[in-house]
């Protein structure tokens, strides 16, 4: 099969629609968990 026919398949079976609302809900978690690590630990030592 030549690539059109792939992007053709790849777009029909809403697989691009399910790739995009994954790729944005794990870019949120990551900016969630970014926000909620303190910005310095007060018992931690630096070496």
């Amino acid at each position: 099969m030549d690539e059109r026919g792939l992007w053709a398949l790849f777009c029909r079976t809403g697989l691009p629609e399910a790739y995009l609302a994954l790729a944005g809900q794990r870019r949120e978690e990551r900016e969630r968990a970014e926000l909620a690590r303190p910005a310095f630990r007060a018992n931690e030592r630096k070496v």
